[in-house]
């Protein structure tokens, strides 16, 4: 735009006084007209003038915007966000509960910020420090089962050591829920019991199916999802082992129903009832649930059902 001199704003202001018959209304600039009062002033400074002009007009009473209404609060969407707020916390709270503590974070961090293997060796000086005891975690149950992770939380001696150790105790009848390790390759080892499993690598790939009895092992690669059940009437215990000192693991449908319900609803449907099918799914807990009642029917038929307890 270009600048408007003194004595343009001089033929500007005599022009509008000439039409003082017309100040009730000021004109009005139409895009498409030739015949404004600025037709005999330069091209450059009629435009400058015109813009001025609508500015003018648009601050002349009953030019104002029109405003839109707007709804202060709206109940029913209150009540959806409240809902689904409650879902995910409730979610959130399940997940918590199954993450490894620390038994001691500062050792931890000074353990990784340990410049050598001595300095390391230092700092873990008792023959203590050295034991883990499985049996001792309050996840070491058969009712309905359990996952004991021997990790930089549980077991700081593990801390640089590219490895975890886990114990799993399934009761009858009793399963680990589809899940992952972001962070592991996980092999497991059956000692006791029969235990079913499944592995899916990646999209595309194919479901590997195991049956572990004593002695058998598998292998879950790193990220993969996998699940387990003990499908006989027995306790069944295994071994895993894992190549990271923090392997992370998250459960599938726990981490499926923290999303927002727009995306989980798009996903299973219109007709799906989101709040029941979420509310079905087990907490984290101690990693494992209980299985199929069917087959806990079926050891009972058969007499052969062993109380799940430790």
């Amino acid at each position: 735009m270009q600048i408007i001199l003194p004595a343009s704003f001089s033929k500007i202001i005599s022009k509008l006084r000439s039409n003082k018959a017309n100040t009730a209304a000021l004109p009005t600039y139409q895009s498409h007209s030739q015949s404004t009062l600025f037709d005999d002033l330069p091209e450059g400074e009629k435009q400058a003038a015109l813009t001025k002009l609508h500015d003018l007009a648009a601050a002349q009473p009953g030019q104002t915007k029109k405003r839109t209404s707007r709804r202060c609060f709206n109940w029913k969407t209150a009540a959806m966000v409240f809902a689904f707020l409650s879902l995910v916390v409730l979610a959130t709270v399940a997940l918590v509960k199954a993450v490894d503590k620390d038994v001691d974070q500062d050792l931890v961090a000074k353990l990784r910020m340990a410049n050598t293997n001595l300095d390391r060796m230092a700092l873990l000086p008792n023959d203590d420090d050295w034991v883990y005891d499985f049996t001792k975690s309050d996840k070491y149950t058969y009712a309905p089962g359990g996952v004991i992770n021997a990790n930089a939380a549980t077991f700081p001696a593990t801390v640089g050591q590219g490895m975890t150790m886990a114990m799993l105790n399934l009761g009858p009848c009793s399963m680990l829920p589809p899940h992952l390790h972001p962070r592991a390759t996980n092999y497991v080892v059956a000692i006791s019991g029969e235990t079913q499993t499944y592995m899916i690598n990646e999209n595309g790939a194919r479901t590997v199916q195991a049956t572990l009895t004593p002695g058998k092992m598998t292998i879950f690669p790193t990220a993969s999802v996998h699940t387990m059940m003990n499908v006989g009437c027995e306790n069944a215990q295994l071994i895993s082992a894992l190549n990271s000192d923090d392997t992370g693991t998250m459960n599938l449908a726990n981490a499926f129903f923290s999303l927002p319900a727009n995306f989980t609803q798009t996903i299973l449907g219109p007709d799906a009832n989101l709040q029941a099918l979420g509310g079905n799914v087990p907490a984290v807990g101690t990693g494992a649930a209980a299985g199929p009642e069917a087959c806990i029917a079926a050891c009972k038929a058969k007499g052969k059902l062993v109380r799940r307890s430790f």
